[in-house]
Order: C-alpha cells, then structure tokens, then sequence
C-alpha cells in the first residue's frame, strides 16, 4: 500500500516538511520507500553518492534498484526490506550494495518504521544514510581533537610522552633509553639537540614518566625574555620592587613539586647563571626587590641548541652551572642523522593532520619520499613537520597521496636530483623556451599558492617586480 498523498509529510515539532521538501536536502542521504518497497522519496544527497537521477528512481522497488550480498556486511540483505516486515528500528548499520548501474556503495544507514494510523501495519520505511568515507573521516577527525583536547587538558601543562617519539633507528632508540633512565630520579638533566629536535618532546616526556608527573611543567625560553625581565620572570617580585611592581609568584615557584623547563639556557646572561647556581645549590629563591629566601622544590630541566663545551669555551655558559645542569646529559640526533626515520614520521603526520584538512591524502609517493630522503633538514623534525602540513594544504580533495608537486619550491630546488624531481611538470614540449616556461610557470603557481595568493609577497620571494608578477600571471593564465 502507498502512503496517500495527504499523508507524504513528515512532522519534525517546528512545522511539517513535504516530500518535495526532503528531496531537496543534500547533506544527507533519505531514501523513502512504501509497503510495497516502491520509492516514493529520493533525496539529492542520494543522488550524489549512487549516481542516479531521481525521476528514474521514483516508483521502483529495492529489488529493481539495487543488489545485496549476504554477508559479514550485510547480514540482513535490504534494511528497508527488514523494517518493512519487522517494523522495527534498524540504526547505525554498515551495508555494502550496488546500484542497478553497478556502482558498489558502502554506506552506514538507520532505518525508521512508518506505521498506520492504527498501528496495525508497516506503510513506509525512511532510510537515512552517509557514505562510509564521510563517516570514517567524521571518526578520525573527532578522534584527533579529543586525543589532542585531552593532551592540552592535563593537569600538569604537557602534551608529549615518550610514545609520541617517533622513530626506530638506534640513535632515537638509545636517546628515549637514557631518557627514560633519567625520568626514575629528580636529578637535573641538560638536552643537547639543534633546533627542531624535539627537545621539549623529550624533556616533557621524562616529566611525564618521573614521579613528579602529578606535579606542573613549566617552560621557559630564556633567549625570549629580555635579561632585564628573565630575573623577575624566573624568581617573581615583591611589591614595590620598582615602579609599577606587585608582588607575583616566579616561575621556581610556580614549578612547585613539578618539573622547570629552561630551554636556550645558553641565552641567559652569565650574572643571572650565577644566582641560578646559587639557587640549585641551596634550594632557595630570592624574589626581585625581597630580602627573604624562599625554599623551592622543583627539578630543573634545561635545553641547550649549542655545543655546550664551545659555548663554555665563549663564555656564554659558566662552567660551574654546566657541571649543575648536566648531571645527566643527553644529546639528541639530528633528522641529518637519522632519515631512517622519515617515512615513519611523515605517514604520522598525515595520519594526524590529512583528515584535520579536510583532505583524502593517506600516503607518500615514492617520489616525493625521494626528494624528502635526500634534503639535508636544517630544521629538523619541525621543518618535516610543515613541509607535510603545507603539502596538505597544496593537495586537492581528490588527491589521494602527497606527490612532488604538493613538496614547497624550495625542497625541490635544493634536492641534488633536481632534474629528477621535475619529473611530475609537463615538460614535453619541443622547444627549451617552451620547456623552460614550464617550469618558470609550475614555481610560479608553487610560489603564488605558498603566499596564499598575496602578489606582492610572491613578488618578493621570487624577486620580481609586482608588475612583471602580474604579467606572467597573466600571460601563463593562473588565476
């Protein structure tokens, strides 16, 4: 039996949607069918995942539109066929179909009884379903705001342990075991590592696995501060101390029971590495301005981008607070050193952030991984990082897999292959004029998105006049 027409409608408490109404919806997919299975409701959202035209869809049955397999997918075959005999709700199942055109769909869909006035008998059936793509993103993407919420939300200010080091060459590996041998005492501990190695990664790790992990992690780049501020900043102020000073708690005190991060300690003024030295020794902190000392109990970890013998050796760090600090000293590779690691790095960091973008990319290809492989990383961990976050950014949501074109300019132009790694430009003109015009168009483009479009930073980097940008522009049509 088919619903009367007075009866196609549906009341959602605000005001009464029509058929027509619902056909129109294209977040969604509503499939809705009658007694007899014939359709009598197919909205776009539908269109666009099965392919198929409304108009021939309207007035067949699930038997004429579609094919199902019995299996682990679908144990049930049709859903709507189910509900119609069983009136009963169906939710959240995952089914596996194909259309009358053979296009395999994979779905996830909840199906709802309509029953008669009565109640005596099953009219209708409404089926509301998204593609499994979407779903499976919706998934992913969730789970990484919750896992990267939670991380902000911990109590003691950190986000990293010693699980998200990533990598398994012998250098890392050796580098998390004596990490990990200084997280089972309180003793102070100096990171050695260039910039983007992950210092901090490390020094809240061992804070994370040390019995101070309930306590708070404070961290403090020394080179950020102003020397005339880094005292304050580091041991508080009592009122009245200068001009416009209250009285505020330092950074020791705040580090309480917890673990006090000094990254770039070599930056701090050697009069000020004194009275750090003072305070490791004695356990007690002066304020600015104050006459009492106050006792304080936090470890100190400290970072350092430079070789400390050669900073000793230039007087940007005592010698005596050297020995201090580095009681146990780790000295961390640099992404130079260890490129085993690369491919590992960069699948997690398009597992992380691919979905977060709202991209489909999953993968490297074998050619850009090339490129990556023989670049030399100044910038270390941090710089693979945003190269694979703007590579992201390059792809289109049809791309599947970061190629050499997604890579900025500039890992291209530097990798020794170069030639290699134009590969992926359409160079396959017959004249050098006409070849090289390819590759001044494809930098440009490369460029041009890299800026967000801005022509007068483009310019710059390219060392064009704005003008002439405009020009060439113009003249490779890129809009």
């Amino acid at each position: 039996m088919k619903i009367p027409d007075d009866k196609k409608s549906s009341n959602f408490g605000l005001k009464t949607l029509s058929i027509e109404e619902i056909e129109n919806v294209e977040d969604i997919c509503i499939h809705i069918v009658d007694s007899e299975s014939r359709t009598i409701c197919y909205s776009k959202g539908c269109e666009k995942i099965e392919g198929q035209k409304k108009e021939n869809i309207i007035g067949k049955t699930i038997d004429e539109l579609y094919t199902f397999n019995e299996n682990t997918f679908n144990p049930h075959g049709s859903i709507q066929l189910k509900v119609l005999q069983t009136g009963k709700v169906m939710k959240n199942n995952r089914v596996k179909y194909k259309t009358s055109e053979n296009k395999e769909i994979e779905v996830i869909s909840s199906t709802y009884p309509v029953f008669s006035k009565d109640k005596s008998k099953v009219e209708a059936a409404i089926c509301v379903f998204r593609d499994i793509g979407d779903h499976i993103k919706m998934a992913n993407t969730i789970q990484k705001l919750e896992s990267d919420l939670a991380a902000t939300k911990r109590k003691n200010g950190t986000i990293y342990e010693f699980r998200d080091i990533i990598g398994s060459s012998n250098k890392i590996k050796e580098c998390i075991r004596l990490a990990k041998k200084a997280s089972e005492n309180t003793a102070p501990v100096l990171i050695v590592g260039a910039t983007g190695s992950g210092k901090e990664v490390f020094a809240q790790s061992i804070h994370n696995e040390s019995r101070l992990s309930k306590g708070p992690f404070v961290a403090l780049n020394c080179s950020a501060i102003p020397d005339n501020l880094l005292e304050s900043t580091l041991f508080g102020t009592c009122k009245g101390a200068f001009t416009g000073a209250t009285e505020t708690k330092g950074l020791f005190e705040l580090a309480k029971d917890g673990t006090l991060f000094l990254d770039e300690i070599n930056s701090m003024n050697l009069k000020l590495q004194s009275k750090l030295l003072r305070v490791i020794e004695n356990k007690l902190i002066r304020k600015v301005g104050g006459n009492e000392q106050l006792p304080i109990n936090a470890r100190i970890i400290s970072a350092t981008n430079q070789n400390p013998l050669k900073a000793i050796e230039q007087k940007e760090i005592r010698a005596d607070l050297y020995y201090r600090l580095a009681v146990i000293s780790l000295n961390l590779p640099i992404l130079n050193e260890r490129k085993g690691d690369i491919p590992e790095l960069v699948n997690l960091f398009i597992a992380n952030h691919s979905n977060v973008f709202g991209k489909n990319i999953n993968e490297i290809s074998k050619d850009a991984l090339d490129i990556l492989l023989k670049h030399n990383w100044p910038g270390n961990v941090r710089e693979l990082k945003h190269i694979i976050d703007q590579s992201l950014y390059m792809s289109d949501i049809k791309d599947t897999r970061i190629e050499p074109n997604h890579l900025p300019v500039y890992i291209v132009e530097t990798n020794p292959n170069k030639n290699n790694a134009t590969q992926h430009l359409d160079i396959s003109n017959n004249t050098l004029k006409e070849k090289l015009n390819c590759i001044e168009r494809q930098l440009i483009i490369d460029e041009f998105n890299k800026c967000n479009e801005n022509v007068s930073k483009t310019a710059r980097n390219l060392g064009l006049t704005r003008q002439n940008l405009q020009h060439k522009l113009k003249a490779y049509d890129i809009k």
